[in-house]
Parts: C-alpha cells; structure tokens; sequence
C-alpha cells in the first residue's frame, strides 16, 4: 500500500495564525470599547446623582428662606405652583413598543426605571397592569413575586 500524499502545504496554519491574531485583536478592541462604555456609564450616574442632590440641597435652602421671610413679612410664603398630573398612558404605550422590540427579553421594575427615567417614583407594576391584562406583556415569577420580570413572548 502506497503512503498517502499530502496534498496540503504548511501555508494554512500560518493563515490560521494571521487570523487567530485578526480576531484577538478585535477581541481587545471590543473590550476595549466596553470598558470605555461602562466608565462613561459611571461617570454620567455620578453626574446625574450629584446633580440630583445639589437640586435636594437647592430647594432645602430654598424652604429655610422661604420660612425667613414669613418670619420677618409674617405673611405665609406662597404656595408652591403644584405640577399637573402625569400622564402616564402615553410612557405606558412607549413601554410596549420599546419592550415588543425586545421580545423575549425579560427585565425587572429597575430596569425598567433605568430605560424610563420618568418611572422614577412609580410603581411599575400597577403602572404595566393594562399591558398585562390586555395581554401584551407577560409576568414572571418564578424568583418570587419581589422579583417580577416583565416580557414580551417571541410568539405573541
């Protein structure tokens, strides 16, 4: 019997060397761009949450004037315009729509306020109540019901 031929050359593997290389420096590069990403995520939440307690520590020194002057006036500040009334309908229909593109996917109540600043003091499951019961977002449970996960069925 006849030793078989080769009939492929050394060339390959050193093709299969130059592109291992091609994707471990993409792979980097990828990392590189996540890490990138998360530390203008961070930065930014700093952000947004020294803003948010220097606007607290804002209308804290705003009250304590307001007191000073009804104590010296003697005249009651004025009443605070108060803000009218949300209308929830129309983030509840931004919910769905941004949630049917994610069929499949399931998210929690913090998420959720994550993607949807404007949920911020709302409970989400009585504010997702609607979807749920016309049937366009589903619950699960199954991590206890303090770990609701809403989702949109790839099905649906």
């Amino acid at each position: 019997m006849p030793p078989a031929k080769k009939t492929k050359n050394a060339v390959p593997s050193t093709d299969n060397a130059i592109a291992k290389q091609a994707l471990e420096a993409l792979d980097q590069i990828d990392r590189e761009a996540q890490q990138k990403k998360q530390a203008q995520a961070e930065a930014l939440k700093k952000a947004r949450e020294s803003i948010t307690d220097r606007i607290n520590e804002l209308n804290h020194q705003l009250s304590q004037l307001d007191k000073a002057l009804a104590a010296i006036t003697g005249h009651a500040p004025a009443a605070r315009v108060k803000h009218a009334r949300r209308d929830l309908n129309e983030i509840r229909e931004r919910v769905g729509r941004w949630m049917e593109g994610r069929k499949g996917q399931k998210f929690g109540a913090g998420d959720l306020q994550t993607e949807f600043p404007e949920l911020e003091g709302v409970a989400v499951s009585i504010f997702l109540k609607p979807l749920v019961e016309s049937g366009k977002i589903h619950t699960d449970t199954s991590e206890g019901i303090r770990r609701t996960k809403y989702f949109v069925t790839d099905n649906a």
